[in-house]
C-alpha cells in the first residue's frame, strides 16, 4: 500500500513540474515576443519621428488627429501635443470642408488616395500646397486614416517656372514658324508651278517633298530659243534639279539664289549648253556669295549638286551636263545613265579650275528621262532601316517605265512613304520624270 501511495505522489509530483515547466517556457516566449513587439514599436516610431513627411493618423469618425509626428508639427507651426487637440478640419481651409468630408469619404472607400488639391492651414494662418497620400490602417484597435503630407510649394514654384519657360519658347516656336511659313510663300513666288512643265511636255510629273516647311532642293524649268550659227533657231526644252548645301532655311536660301542665276542663263548670250549654264552659275555664286568676305572672315563654301538638261524639241536629242547628279533615261525596259562630273557648284574660292563638261543624247517617243537630287535615294526604311540606294531607285523607273507619267509619280509617292515608314524624312526629296512623245 506504501509503495502505491509513494508512486502516486511521485507522478503528481512529475506531473506538476512538467506543467510548471510548461508555463515558464509559454512565460518566457510571451516575453520575449513582447520584446520584440516593443522593439518593432520603437524602431517603427523612430522611423516614423525621424521621417521629413509629416504623418497624420486620423478618427475616421470625427476627424481628430490620434497620432502625429514632429515633421507633422514643423511643417504647420504646432507642437506636437497642439496638434494632438486639433482635426484634420481644423488644419485644412474652412471653405474646403465639404471637400474634406468628401475626401476622407474616399479615402475609406478606395482604401487609399493620392491628392494635391486641399491644403493645410499653418498655425500662422497661411495656406501650404502639399501633396498628401492616405490610406486606411488599423490604430490603437480601430480602423483610422494615415496620411503622409509633403510640402510641394518648391515643386510648384518649379513647374510654374518651367510653363513659364515653356510659353515662352511656345511663343518664340510660333514666331520663327511663322517667319518660315512666310518665308515658304517667298520660295514658292521664285520656284514656278509644278504644273507648268506640262505646258513644255505632254507627259510629266514633278515629285517634289521637302523635309522641312521650306526646301534646300528645288527644280527650274524654262523654254529656250537658242540662235545657233548659220542655222535656223532651235526650240530647247531646259529642266533642272537641284539640291543646294543644307536644308531648310538655309537651303532656301541658296536655292533661290540658284533659281535666280538659272534663269538667268536662259538669256545670256554666252551660254549656249548645259555646262555653259553650270560654269557661268559656278562663276556667279562665288562673286555673290563671298564679294564682302575679309581677312577676318572665311569664304562661303555653300552650294549645289545639279542636273540640268536642255532637249532639242524637233530633233529629240538631248544635252546634259550634271554637277554631281546624273540623269537616268529608261528605253523599252533598259536604264542609261549619263554621268554627271564629280564636283559640284561651289562658292569656295579654293575650288580648282574645274569646267562641266556636256554629255548628249539621241531620245526616242516614249522614252522616260528622270532628274533628281539625292534625298529620294539617301531616306533610311525597308525592314532594317537602311538607304533607299540608287540600284533600288534604278530598277523603280525601270518597273514603272511604260505606265503614264500620272501613274508614275503616283507609284513613286508610294514607294518612298512605304519605303520610309515610320522613320524621319532626313533629306529634301526631288523627283522630275518626262515622257518624250
Amino acid at each position: 500500500m506504501l509503495y502505491v501511495i509513494v508512486i502516486i505522489l511521485s507522478s503528481f509530483f512529475i506531473m506538476s513540474l512538467i506543467v510548471a515547466w510548461g508555463q515558464y517556457l509559454k512565460q518566457k516566449l510571451l516575453a520575449n515576443n513582447l520584446n520584440l513587439l516593443e522593439k518593432d514599436k520603437n524602431n517603427y516610431e523612430s522611423i516614423i519621428e525621424q521621417a521629413n513627411d509629416a504623418l497624420f493618423v486620423i478618427d475616421i469618425a470625427n476627424g481628430s488627429i490620434l497620432q502625429c509626428n514632429p515633421s507633422a508639427a514643423d511643417m504647420l507651426g504646432y507642437s506636437k501635443a497642439e496638434l494632438l487637440t486639433r482635426t484634420l478640419f481644423d488644419i485644412q481651409p474652412a471653405e474646403l470642408l465639404n471637400e474634406s468630408s468628401a475626401r476622407v469619404a474616399d479615402v475609406w472607400e478606395k482604401k487609399g488616395l493620392i491628392f494635391t488639391d486641399i491644403p493645410f492651414v499653418t498655425a500662422t494662418g497661411d495656406t501650404l500646397p502639399v501633396e498628401c497620400s492616405a490610406k486606411v490602417a488599423p490604430f490603437a484597435g480601430r480602423p483610422a486614416i494615415v496620411i503622409y503630407a509633403r510640402d510641394i510649394r518648391e515643386r510648384l514654384k518649379m513647374e510654374n517656372e518651367i510653363k513659364e519657360q515653356s510659353k515662352i519658347i511656345e511663343e518664340k516656336n510660333k514666331d520663327i514658324t511663322d517667319s518660315i511659313l512666310y518665308a515658304k510663300r517667298i520660295q514658292g513666288s521664285v520656284l514656278q508651278n509644278k504644273d507648268g512643265i506640262l505646258n513644255l511636255f505632254t507627259d510629266a510629273f514633278i515629285f517634289f517633298h521637302p523635309r522641312d516647311i521650306v526646301s534646300g532642293d528645288f527644280y527650274w524649268f524654262d523654254r529656250v530659243i537658242a540662235n545657233q550659227s548659220g542655222g535656223n533657231p532651235t526650240e530647247l526644252l531646259c529642266v533642272a534639279a537641284a539640291d543646294c548645301t543644307g536644308h531648310g532655311v538655309p537651303g532656301a536660301f541658296m536655292s533661290i539664289i540658284g533659281s535666280n542665276l538659272l534663269t538667268q542663263t536662259s538669256t545670256h548670250p554666252k551660254v549656249n549648253s548645259p555646262a555653259d549654264a553650270l560654269n557661268f552659275i559656278n562663276a556667279e555664286i562665288k562673286k555673290i556669295l563671298n564679294n564682302k568676305a575679309s581677312e577676318h572672315e572665311p569664304s562661303l563654301r555653300d552650294g549645289m549638286d545639279v542636273a540640268l538638261i536642255a532637249i532639242e524639241k524637233q530633233t529629240k536629242r538631248l544635252h546634259f551636263a550634271g554637277a554631281n547628279n546624273p540623269v537616268f533615261i529608261v528605253r523599252n525596259g533598259e536604264l542609261t545613265e549619263l554621268k554627271a562630273d564629280k564636283f559640284p557648284i561651289t562658292a569656295s574660292t579654293e575650288q580648282q579650275n574645274t569646267s562641266f563638261t556636256d554629255k548628249s543624247f539621241d531620245l526616242q517617243t516614249r522614252d522616260c528621262v528622270y532628274l533628281f537630287t539625292d534625298g529620294y535615294a539617301d531616306q533610311f526604311g525597308g525592314d532594317k532601316g537602311k538607304k533607299f540606294m540608287y540600284k533600288r531607285m534604278k530598277e523603280l523607273f525601270i518597273s514603272i517605265g511604260s505606265l503614264s507619267m500620272k501613274e508614275q509619280h503616283k507609284q513613286i509617292e508610294t514607294a518612298f512613304q512605304a519605303w520610309k515608314g515610320h522613320l524621319e524624312q532626313v533629306d529634301d526629296v526631288l523627283v522630275i520624270g518626262i515622257k518624250i512623245d
